[in-house]
């Protein structure tokens, strides 16, 4: 998430007036830095610091609060609203989709509130990633392999290939599998309620709005013509585009 700080998360949030910002996924705190540089917001990251004891790190620390588990048993304990949540935790359907499913039935995002997502493209966006796959229940886990994915193949291959390291989804695509797909299947269970896009750069930041009494916001919508825009000017010059409106 660290590469859509200053580009795009932190203008975001000042256009918005956004004070509060709750980070789910923070691993070794970087964008959370960068996010922390703004004045007058608080944060609350939500993670299990397997890569860095976070909570150590910010125990005295007057603007964050670090609270340290899995981001749906952590979820379920909060009732405060937030302006803004980050999510770059474990990119999965099941992980993801029950996130929103929680924060939306706690009542955690603010109406005029706004949820960015990383991963929502290649290779995460329609195939599953499991960090402890153990504690994804078994009806909801794709068959996955510890090995490379390959762009424009949907099987895993033997040797090479990014992430290898990690439980990867033996197949791309299909239901309930990855992260793109989690957010557009609650956004079609909550059609009037939200508005979403995303942006195809450095694997792709989905950017979720939750519609408050008169429909999208001004700046929303700014941002997310300047996508289209950026689209369209690409394709007349014949350039790939690397930012993509949905």
């Amino acid at each position: 998430m660290k590469h859509f700080a200053d580009k795009y998360l932190k203008p975001y949030i000042v256009e918005n007036g956004y004070r509060s910002i709750c980070e789910i996924g923070a691993s070794l705190g970087e964008n959370t830095e960068k996010i922390l540089e703004l004045d007058k917001i608080t944060m609350t990251v939500i993670d299990p610091c397997f890569d860095a004891d976070l909570f150590a790190k910010h125990h005295d620390g007057q603007r964050i609060k670090v609270l340290k588990g899995l981001s749906h048993d952590i979820l379920s304990t909060l009732s405060e609203p937030f302006d803004c949540i980050l999510i770059d935790g474990d990119h999965n359907w099941y992980t993801v989709y029950n996130e929103l499913r929680i924060i939306e039935e706690r009542g955690l995002l603010k109406p005029g509130g706004t949820i960015f997502f990383h991963d929502v493209r290649w290779p995460y966006g329609r195939r599953d990633m499991y960090y402890q796959p153990e504690v994804i229940p078994k009806e909801f886990t794709q068959p996955y392999a510890t090995k490379g994915i390959v762009y424009g193949q949907s099987e895993l291959v033997e040797t090479g290939g990014s992430n290898a390291e990690h439980y990867n989804a033996l197949h791309e695509g299909g239901a309930r599998n990855g992260v793109l797909t989690a957010i557009e299947d609650f956004v079609a269970e909550h059609k009037n309620e939200f508005s979403f896009f995303y942006v195809e750069e450095e694997f792709g930041l989905g950017v979720m709005y939750k519609k408050g009494k008169a429909g999208a916001s001004p700046s929303f919508n700014r941002w997310r013509n300047r996508t289209r825009y950026y689209q369209l000017r690409a394709k007349l010059h014949g350039v790939k585009s690397k930012l993509i409106g949905k």
